[in-house]
């Protein structure tokens, strides 16, 4: 059974990258950055590589 959907975010502004499930990533995708507040598109998510 495979776990819950991880996602890495790179942030365009600050340029930090973490990775996020999916509550995170639409938690960014709402209100930004969570380091410099900078908006975030769907461009600077992608899946995370599984292992």
């Amino acid at each position: 059974m495979p776990g819950p959907q991880t996602h890495t975010f790179d942030c365009p502004e600050c340029h930090r990258s973490i990775e996020v499930d999916d509550a995170m990533r639409a938690t960014l995708l709402d209100v930004g950055c969570v380091v410099c507040g900078a908006p975030v598109a769907e461009c600077d998510l992608s899946d995370a590589p599984t292992a």
